[in-house]
């Protein structure tokens, strides 16, 4: 078992404006919702006790869902920057159908590092002109084109992403998802990877898991034996 170390994202809303069939979102059957400020507030708290540890690298504000769609999605933007201070990096991913010149202003104080994704290229171009004028955009995601995943087998997709190695178990990282619940990995459509509750005092623990064993990346860790043990 390897203790958690760092928040590396958290999903501040598990709902999209769009249905693409390289993503694990349109047939995801968890709940599609925003996540509370009560849920927030704690997992940026965890953030700030790995941070003082010496452990939270970049926080991504982002999971399974489209963040700008959040109706507080500025204020939570706002808290993560006043709590984590000026040195913390903070990353956003976005298909960028939101976005506008007034929120790309209003994002600009607390400097997120922002990638567009182009999902859909009639959007992502403006999306992409509006965080340039502000100096926020760091990139432009084309991966389901040039480094493509099947979401460790959950969906019907070619694999084209080279073989690396996953920092997620080996270096105790976590996401949090849009109901609080603590999960080991990115691609946890399910909710099948959940280890614990963002509420809870309990120290948790990682470990690889089922997607693990279907996933491009290689674990860098052993699995438990036999293999029924891994859920």
């Amino acid at each position: 078992m390897i203790p958690i170390q760092q928040i590396h994202q958290i999903e501040i809303t598990s709902r999209c404006n769009l249905r693409c069939r390289y993503c694990a979102h349109p047939t995801m059957q968890r709940a599609k919702i925003d996540m509370t400020w009560e849920i927030f507030k704690r997992a940026i708290d965890v953030a700030k006790f790995c941070q003082a540890h010496g452990a939270q690298g970049s926080l991504n504000l982002a999971g399974i869902g489209e963040s700008t769609m959040h109706p507080d999605f500025i204020e939570f933007l706002a808290h993560a920057r006043q709590e984590l201070g000026k040195q913390q990096e903070l990353v956003l991913a976005t298909n960028g159908l939101l976005m506008t010149d007034e929120l790309a202003q209003a994002m600009e104080p607390y400097r997120p590092i922002v990638y567009v994704s182009a999902h859909r290229p009639e959007k992502a171009g403006p999306a992409v002109e509006c965080l340039k004028r502000v100096g926020l955009l760091a990139g432009i995601s084309v991966d389901p084109t040039a480094s493509a995943t099947d979401w460790a087998g959950q969906i019907k997709w070619h694999v084209s992403a080279a073989r690396t190695p996953c920092p997620w178990v080996k270096n105790g990282w976590a996401m949090v998802l849009s109901d609080g619940r603590l999960t080991r990995c990115s691609f946890d459509a399910t909710g099948d990877g959940v280890i614990g509750h963002i509420m809870d005092d309990v120290q948790p623990f990682t470990s690889p898991w089922k997607l693990c064993r279907t996933c491009h990346q290689d674990v860098g860790v052993e699995f438990p034996q036999p293999a029924e043990a891994v859920a």
